[in-house]
């Protein structure tokens, strides 16, 4: 394996990990102790990595020294957004954050605002990191997208978003831009951020303007052969006579009822209240968001269920009635629902995830390094020494 790959295995091996050591790097990499040594001695010395302590000892041999992350060495930018905000996030090197924007969109939003607000984000994150690299640029996107192009394919509900080259418009090199559906970011936000222990089976419902969904399992992201897994605004609602989507029957549109989506907050305010007949309306979506989610629970089989977006702003009220009616779903499964809860970095959780997408693709710099060709083994010299006295 070359240095540049090792180097970056070990960096991502580091983010995933709350304690690791050199001998855990080297039997998690499938590498010899001396060649893991010897990339991480490399990396510290480079600025990159640090020994964060030494484990405490009760039996006899050499303690673990665990390793962790330089803040200091660069920054990484994360974006998250739909058809109401933008979520903007500035995080260290080690992904600890320093900065979070939310930024309200004019109803309806076009792609043009939403691409200038994006530009002046970048710019003021900048400028708040005075000698300090920006190493990589992380989008969440709504709707479809190509990510190996850039490009965010469609989504309907932000004006005339087709076919936008991310890279060309925000003028970022494709190298250090990468980009990801929304919900799929707030899944690896969930995943990577979110937990001491990395949920290996994790399931992501996210309910805003539209509705879909993300699953992780075994630690892998699924995407599907069109980039599509996961998204479920086509589902069809079950129970009523009528036929309708999910996303036109159980969003933030479906309860506003019309194009301006500004009154979202005057609902939750009503909600929170008591009134009967916000109430009355939340009562009603409910079951539809439950039956999604027992579906999702059956096809994948996760040990969490994560909510992201807007209902989640009314909080316990919602979580309390949509737990137990996911539970009424399930009730006749083999096994318990799974916990679900709300997003653990709340709604800035889509946004860190793309910025840890980034810094997942981030590769060490190694064309510093001088590789020295390996000695040969003493075992080796010795033969050539008994084969010359034996001539």
């Amino acid at each position: 394996m070359d240095p540049a790959t090792l180097e970056s295995l070990i960096v991502r091996e580091i983010r995933k990990a709350t304690a690791i050591s050199r001998r855990d790097l080297a039997d998690n990499l499938k590498v010899a102790r001396s060649t893991a040594g010897r990339r991480v001695d490399s990396l510290i010395e480079r600025g990159l990595l640090r020994e964060n302590g030494v484990e405490e000892k009760f039996q006899a041999g050499r303690p673990k020294r665990f390793l962790g992350l330089c803040g200091e060495f660069g920054r990484f930018i994360g974006f998250d957004f739909d058809a109401r905000h933008i979520y903007a996030v500035l995080t260290d090197f080690s992904q600890s954050t320093i900065q979070e924007k939310r930024i309200r969109l004019s109803s309806p939003a076009s792609r043009g605002e939403v691409l200038d607000l994006i530009r002046e984000t970048i710019v003021e994150f900048r400028a708040e990191s005075p000698g300090k690299q920006i190493l990589g640029y992380g989008i969440g996107v709504p709707g479809r997208v190509h990510q190996d192009d850039r490009t965010a394919i469609s989504y309907p509900y932000i004006i005339d978003w087709k076919d936008v080259d991310l890279s060309a418009e925000l003028d970022l090199p494709r190298e250090s831009l990468h980009i990801e559906n929304n919900t799929k970011t707030i899944a690896l936000g969930e995943y990577w951020l979110g937990h001491d222990v990395p949920p290996e089976h994790l399931v992501c419902v996210n309910i805003r303007t539209g509705i879909s969904a993300a699953i992780i399992s075994s630690g892998h992201l699924l995407r599907g052969v069109h980039e599509m897994a996961g998204e479920i605004r086509g589902w069809r609602i079950t129970g009523i006579p009528e036929s309708v989507w999910l996303e036109d029957g159980a969003t933030v549109r479906s309860i506003l009822n019309n194009d301006s989506l500004t009154g979202w907050q005057a609902y939750v305010e009503a909600c929170r209240s008591g009134d009967s007949e916000a109430l009355n309306t939340l009562e009603k979506i409910i079951p539809f968001h439950a039956d999604a989610i027992s579906r999702l629970v059956q096809l994948s089989d996760p040990e969490l269920v994560v909510l992201a977006g807007a209902f989640n702003e009314i909080g316990n009220l919602y979580l309390e009635r949509l737990r137990s009616c996911t539970a009424a779903a399930l009730s006749n499964h083999y096994f318990d629902p799974p916990p679900i809860h709300f997003a653990t970095k709340g709604e800035f959780t889509g946004a860190m995830g793309a910025a840890a997408l980034a810094a997942k693709y981030f590769k060490p710099d190694t064309s510093s390094i001088a590789i020295s060709s390996p000695k040969p083994s003493k075992r080796k010299r010795g033969s050539k020494r008994r084969r010359a006295a034996a001539k």
